[in-house]
């Protein structure tokens, strides 16, 4: 038992040491500086690009997506991939709605809690860690919402994720997802 608490405490150390982070994220050159006096500008609605996941446990537009959602949306008789729309509605400074519409029926409502920072819009860091004796795991992620002078937004995702299963087989499930665009739809 002692073992499983050093390893534990160790594994805990070094996932808080190796946060995510956007600093090596490419800048974009035709990027609108988003102020707390101009974040009403991506208020709209916006076709998600194909590049972002919407699959069951992954990160999505500021939330995870559940496995019902990946149910209720992959599992309709339509052979055609789902669309996905994103309506943004800047409430404050420290808050943005995203609304999920899939198909034209609304899928979930995110309150996406962040600050602006270097001129995005950067979402709290979402962390958690899972210290049992058959799995380990530490996550951790950033994602910021950016404003193009064409009006469409570009989202920067970063996630680092290892562990252990059994103590012996290490995984590193890491990623990011820069600069992806969604085109604009509608006010």
């Amino acid at each position: 038992m002692r073992i499983y608490k050093i390893t534990t405490y160790i594994f805990v150390f070094l996932a808080m040491c190796s946060c995510a982070t956007l600093k090596k994220a490419p800048e974009v050159k035709n990027r609108i500086e988003l102020t707390e006096n101009n974040l009403h500008l991506i208020n709209g609605t916006y076709q998600n690009n194909n590049k972002n996941p919407a699959n069951a446990s992954e990160f999505f537009w500021g939330s995870f997506f559940r496995r019902k959602e990946s149910d209720a949306i992959y599992h309709k008789d339509s052979k055609d991939d789902p669309i996905f729309l994103i309506t943004l509605e800047a409430v404050h400074k420290k808050r943005i709605n995203a609304t999920v519409t899939v198909n034209d029926s609304v899928l979930k409502t995110i309150k996406i809690r962040g600050r602006i920072k270097n001129g995005y819009f950067e979402q709290n860091r979402k962390m958690y860690v899972i210290p049992m004796a058959v799995l380990n795991v530490a996550y951790t992620s950033k994602f910021r919402i950016g404003l193009q002078s064409n009006n469409n937004v570009i989202t920067d995702f970063r996630k680092v994720e290892a562990g252990t299963v059994y103590f012996f087989h290490p995984f590193n499930n890491s990623g990011n997802l820069y600069n992806l665009e969604h085109k604009k739809v509608t006010n």
